[in-house]
């Protein structure tokens, strides 16, 4: 009999590795909509922002070939992060005082839903 690959495991090593090279950081989705004013006369969001707390690794290069000027373009960057919920395009996160938008989310899951990793391309 054959063991099948234990998924949980390959989490618990990547998140490892993310936390060893990376730190907390998170994703902030903007909120939507006008809620109202507050007492400075600053508008409220409807809904408020969404913040996804986890870790991530420092910005990383895409090599020159993969650059092909459409869905990499010059400047993107990827980084590796760990949470348990995944940031959405279009979500932002701070690195070295820049701010970068998520453009895309790749994940490494199993068929029984356990995530292992994500990759997510960065873009200023």
């Amino acid at each position: 009999m054959v063991d099948k690959f234990d998924y949980s495991k390959a989490r618990a090593v990547a998140a490892k590795l993310i936390d060893k090279f990376g730190a907390s950081s998170s994703f902030v989705i903007a909120g939507t909509g006008a809620g109202g004013y507050d007492d400075l006369g600053n508008v409220m969001p409807a809904q408020p922002d969404t913040i996804i707390s986890g870790t991530i690794t420092p910005l990383l290069s895409y090599k020159q070939s993969e650059i092909d000027g459409e869905t990499i373009l010059m400047g993107d960057g990827y980084v590796f992060f760990h949470s348990d919920t995944a940031p959405a395009i279009g979500a932002t996160t701070a690195l070295n005082s820049l701010i970068y938008r998520a453009v895309w989310v790749e994940s490494l899951d199993s068929v029984a839903g356990v995530n292992v990793l994500r990759k997510v391309q960065l873009r200023r």
